[in-house]
């Protein structure tokens, strides 16, 4: 009976990994964020914190 769970949990694992070919992800649209030069400012990063006081 282990056996069996083990068989089939081995068979849907690969299923989960071979479901999903590159050729699929390379055709889905990818939304690009806004970067650096795509108009508009980005604010800098915040300031590091101060160091505590002993």
């Amino acid at each position: 009976m282990k056996k069996i769970f083990t068989i089939l949990f081995t068979v849907i694992l690969n299923a989960a990994f071979l479901s999903c070919d590159p050729q699929d992800l390379a055709e889905h649209e990818i939304e690009l964020q806004a970067c650096c030069g795509d108009g508009g400012d980005i604010p800098p990063p915040p300031p590091p914190p101060d160091p505590p006081i002993n």
